[in-house]
């Protein structure tokens, strides 16, 4: 039979409304709830804010066109940290619908594609007060149905690569600069500059405060770098309409 549900009248939950919520701890003398319908901790005692749709989407758009979290919260009157969330949640949102979007279209251009064009832009990742190169590898997939767009972000090498040529056809050729990663590459053509990556990653350095070259705003990790991404690509509706 298991357990019967505790349903308490006394107390909600303040992100879903659900009254199926239990104790969960006391840190510093304050009861602690688990919400057991959506899984949010809460405090019984805190005072919740609510914000609408449209403040959330406003901030998004801001940030997708080249304000900083610190900015945004100024100007919405929001605290840092909730913007943050916003972008951390709404971006990994974005950025597995893109993931599920690849996927479906290396099936439905099979037959199709005539070319892929990569090119890697590199960018920071600051940890622990020391900065690291980090990468972005960006592929335009050339079809007889449209083009689309695949990226992966992690170190200049064949790993990160290998993010970005599972989601594309093996058919087709391969056009770059002359980085040696490349030349293994079958039917692999040498072109310089390469474009239309470059237009893309000029767009991100001045859409993203955090990929420009001297700033203040800093990578904490690679989901960050990847989420933003997503944010742009779909503020931009750089997402081709034959793969949404």
């Amino acid at each position: 039979m298991g357990r019967k549900a505790v349903v308490r009248q006394d107390v909600s939950c303040p992100s879903c409304g659900s009254h199926h919520v239990v104790k969960c701890g006391r840190p510093l003398g304050r009861q602690r709830y688990l919400c057991r319908d959506c899984g949010k901790y809460f405090l019984g005692d805190a005072t919740y804010h609510h914000h609408s749709r449209k403040l959330r989407e406003e901030a998004l758009k801001m940030y997708a066109n080249g304000m900083s979290m610190r900015a945004i919260s100024k100007v919405l009157n929001v605290p840092l940290g909730t913007v943050f969330t916003w972008i951390k949640r709404y971006g990994r949102q974005n950025y597995e619908k893109l993931v599920e979007l690849w996927g479906k279209a290396k099936d439905l251009v099979k037959g199709s594609v005539f070319t892929k064009v990569v090119d890697e832009m590199w960018t920071y990742l600051y940890k622990n007060t020391r900065a690291f190169y980090k990468w972005i590898f960006a592929c335009y997939v050339y079809t007889r149905l449209g083009v689309y767009l695949v990226y992966s972000v992690n170190d200049r090498d064949e790993n990160t690569f290998r993010g970005v040529k599972k989601y594309v056809s093996d058919e087709g050729r391969w056009a770059s600069d002359d980085y040696n990663l490349y030349f293994w590459l079958k039917d692999h053509t040498v072109i310089s500059p390469v474009n239309p990556n470059e237009s893309l990653h000029s767009s991100l350095r001045d859409r993203l405060v955090r990929f420009k070259r001297a700033t203040k705003a800093v990578n904490g990790s690679i989901s960050t770098m990847m989420y933003s991404i997503a944010l742009v690509l779909w503020e931009k509706k750089l997402i081709s309409e034959f793969v949404a």
